[in-house]
């Protein structure tokens, strides 16, 4: 016998942050999987450019401690290591790093930019009720120097 299940509404899910039934548009399970995209990049790039693999395994190991903290409440790793990586403002060599034959560089571009997505979904919940506390501009500023350096990385990989 088959059975045919109609829904006459959206589903929701439970959430983890705020301990509240949220709707799949709430924005969080997004934000959580653009998290996953630019940890998956910067893994990548551990790999990719091994001069610098120890600085990508602090950026990646911060981002995990960072969902631990949204999701739990736990403390975040420091990011002042971030302060002491030079970073780079503005995007004049955008298209040229799009254009290299450096898959490296084009990769570091890609985390740079999914750094942005990240950042848009993180001031986004930041603005909801129950997500306020642990969606905090401290952090935000972890991204901010995050995408400044993961640019900076992709115009130095395009001169390799």
């Amino acid at each position: 016998m088959i059975y045919l299940l109609i829904m006459t509404e959206f589903p929701k899910f439970h959430c983890c942050v705020n301990q509240k039934e949220e709707d799949y548009d709430s924005g969080i399970q997004l934000y959580f999987m653009k998290e996953y995209e630019l940890a998956e990049l910067i893994g990548r790039l551990i790999k990719m450019d091994e001069n610098h693999a120890d600085e990508y395994k602090n950026m990646f190991e911060f981002i995990r401690s960072l969902e631990n903290y949204i999701i739990t409440g736990e403390n975040p790793r420091d990011f002042s290591f971030l302060e002491k990586i030079e970073g780079e403002k503005g995007w004049a060599m955008d298209y040229s790093i799009l254009l290299n034959e450096s898959r490296s560089a084009r990769v570091a571009f890609r985390a740079c930019r999914k750094t942005v997505e990240v950042m848009y979904y993180y001031r986004v919940l930041s603005r909801k009720e129950g997500f306020t506390e642990r969606f905090n501009p401290e952090n935000f500023r972890a991204f901010l120097l995050l995408r400044d350096i993961l640019y900076k990385r992709s115009c130095e990989l395009m001169e390799k």
